[in-house]
């Protein structure tokens, strides 16, 4: 299907227009565009809220056995962790099934020590079967 010359460039034009007309959309909208709001004021939870299903669950995909008993302890236990993790100094201990799925491949081996160690010792055995 060829498209005439003249209908090509009218439809070049007109594209052309909606980019210049979408430009000053985009800075009308900029005018309205609030600031981040720095977080500055903390959570502010009844001292007695049992933690979420969210942070009980993020906190056991973490390797934490006691769960604190607060929202608050959770939240602080979270952050906590996170920084530990991202200055080295946390590793996801390795998850029961992966455990259990090294005793079934008979690994008599030293345990790893991390969830990515078990996991790679899982990757080298089943790679050798």
């Amino acid at each position: 299907m060829n498209i005439p010359d003249d209908v090509l460039a009218m439809m070049t034009e007109q594209m052309r227009q909606i980019q210049l007309q979408m430009r000053s959309v985009r800075a009308e909208l900029e005018k309205y565009r609030q600031k981040p709001i720095e977080s500055t004021i903390q959570c502010q939870t009844a001292p007695d809220e049992p933690p979420t299903e969210k942070q009980i669950n993020f906190l056991k995909s973490l390797g934490v056995e006691d769960i604190p008993a607060t929202k608050e302890a959770a939240r602080q236990l979270l952050h906590e962790l996170n920084e530990k993790r991202e200055n080295g100094e946390y590793s996801i201990p390795p998850t029961a099934k992966q455990l259990k799925f090294l005793k079934g491949l008979k690994y008599a081996g030293e345990l790893p020590e991390s969830k990515e160690e078990a996991w790679k010792l899982i990757q080298d055995l089943t790679a050798i079967e």
